[in-house]
């Protein structure tokens, strides 16, 4: 823990003094790095920031001395402080300085009775190497804690039940939709996660650990660095004293996290685990040089120059079901197309197939012909994604090819499943693509967010009376009539809705603008936290 300007008046050292604060009092928790006598009326140079000033107030008596620009050297050194003992060259602060200390917040104490600089340096520079040793200590036990546990394929509850454990604060994974992926603490949990959404989206977003909002979170993102997928978030206050050690806890939660998840995505025990693993790798982005995936690839016996044809095919059962005829019978119907293939399960119920293409044109005939090899009732939905031009375009094709795979509506049981493509879908279909890219999530805060921030009852009844307005397109009479009002009522309803969007939804590109961000925030039901959310894993 670090020592601050309040903790070393709280020395007996320094309290034999009788120490007064004549300026800076909402500055005393500023850390202390060290001692440093000083009489120079310009300290530039001579400090390395951090340092606390004693002062018997030789420079203070000086006929010459220009006390601002005295006060002025100090801060702009990184001074923490200045401590002047009265009586043998000073015996009252001149105001000059006193007022130049408190127009920029800058501490200063008087120290009445005679104190021994030597036993405060020595005393402080205790301290300090004491706190020094403590902090190493501290992430020596933090590695020791989460080093090794996202290459050992700890789950996300486990490594969060370590951080906990080194930093007794509640820790939450989100993901950037502000869903809540795991959480542990000893708050409760109806606590941590109460109206989570709203307090989440008000804490700030960056490329680093961030602090701020309301109240006072830390938070620190998590996933590769060029495709976050969430962040682990701190939800209580934390003071200065402690603010280094949990982030420096945070950040080494969210590396073991970040390995943790890649390798679970790439832990497959089926047949045709090789082929599985590098269609998991690539869709993962876990496998992102080309070269390499290539290699991969011709390893298999997939060699391929030309486009890449990228086929989804969706199961008829749950996720916890059992997808072992899925498995089966695609890879069979992949064979028997007579091109060289790839087939692996991407998840449960997920199976890819990709196809090499040595002609552009049977980029777009091969998911057809694959269809026509499939058991009835064996696939929910077949989906095709853009054909790959080359390893490189991969990962975006199967990205789409899942989730045109997973929003697809699924094929009576005995029935053999149509191609179904991306423009199939609309413009769901995009907003379904982009749907983890923080971009999406920055313009459905910018076109939502005040209304995301209300409360989760009041936020839900605004929001079914803007899609309503919106599905009417702005017709008045439709709209007044489907949420049962009278003309007056709703037009007033309607003038709510716009100063709290402050936006003018008469106006058709912002009402357009509005309806694509609700649809991307409807897209999926999972968004709202339930009503009695389950107790953390510990």
């Amino acid at each position: 823990m670090p020592l601050t300007l309040r903790d070393v008046l709280e020395l007996p050292a320094v309290a034999r003094g009788i120490p007064k604060v004549r300026s800076g009092s909402d500055a005393l928790d500023t850390e202390v790095r060290w001692v440093h006598v000083s009489e120079l009326a310009n300290v530039a140079g001579t400090l390395s920031g951090g340092e606390l000033i004693l002062s018997i107030g030789i420079v203070l008596a000086e006929p010459g001395t220009d006390l601002a620009a005295y006060v002025d050297s100090l801060r702009d050194s990184g001074a923490a402080g200045l401590a002047v003992e009265l009586g043998r060259h000073v015996e009252r602060l001149p105001d000059a300085l006193v007022q130049a200390a408190r127009a920029h917040g800058f501490p200063v104490i008087e120290l009445h009775a005679p104190v021994r600089f030597v036993e405060i340096t020595e005393t402080v520079h205790a301290q300090v190497v004491n706190a020094q040793f403590e902090r190493l200590s501290f992430s020596h036990r933090a590695h020791r804690a989460l080093g090794t546990l996202g290459v050992e394929g700890a789950s996300a509850e486990e490594i969060l039940g370590r951080c906990v454990d080194l930093i007794s604060r509640p820790v939450v994974l989100e993901d950037l939709a502000h869903r809540v992926i795991a959480f542990d603490g000893d708050v409760p949990a109806e606590d941590i996660l109460r109206d989570w959404s709203s307090r989440s989206r008000q804490v700030p977003v960056g490329p680093e650990t961030t602090y701020g909002g309301p109240e006072q979170w830390i938070s620190t993102p998590v996933g590769p660095r060029r495709r976050r997928w969430g962040r682990l978030v701190v939800p209580t206050r934390i003071g200065r004293a402690h603010f280094d050690d949990v982030r420096f806890v945070l950040e080494r939660a969210a590396e073991a996290v970040t390995i943790t998840h890649l390798v679970a995505n790439t832990a497959e025990g089926t047949e045709g685990a090789a082929a599985a693993k590098l269609i998991q790798d690539v869709l993962s982005g876990h496998a992102a040089d080309p070269v390499v995936v290539r290699a991969r690839a011709r390893a298999l016996g997939f060699a391929t120059s030309g486009p890449i044809a990228v086929v989804m095919a969706r199961g008829p059962g749950a996720d916890d079901d059992p997808d072992r005829d899925l498995v089966d019978g695609v890879t069979k119907a992949a064979k028997a197309v007579q091109r060289s293939a790839l087939v692996g399960r991407v998840r449960p119920q997920m199976v890819a197939v990709l196809f090499d293409c040595p002609l552009p044109e049977s980029a777009q005939r091969l998911p057809e012909r694959l269809v026509e090899k499939l058991g009835d009732g064996l696939v929910a939905a077949l989906a095709a994604g853009q054909p790959a031009q080359s390893w490189r375009d991969l990962p975006m094709s199967l990205t789409e090819a899942e989730h045109v795979a997973t929003v697809a509506p699924a094929v009576p049981g005995t029935t053999r499943p149509g191609v179904v493509r991306a423009r199939d879908l609309g413009i769901r279909s995009l907003l379904w693509q982009i749907r983890d890219d923080s971009r999406l999530h920055s313009f459905i805060e910018s076109r939502l967010g005040p209304v995301l921030a209300l409360r989760s009852d009041k936020r839900e009844e605004t929001l079914h009376l803007l899609e309503a307005y919106l599905q009417e397109n702005g017709v008045m009479v439709p709209f007044a009539r489907r949420v049962h009002l009278g003309r007056t009522a709703a037009y007033a309803r309607v003038r709510s809705l716009e100063r709290l969007l402050q936006s003018n939804l008469s106006d058709s590109e912002e009402r357009t603008s509005v309806h694509v961000a609700l649809i991307a925030y409807r897209q999926d039901d999972s968004r709202q936290l339930p009503s009695s959310p389950a107790q953390p894993a510990r």
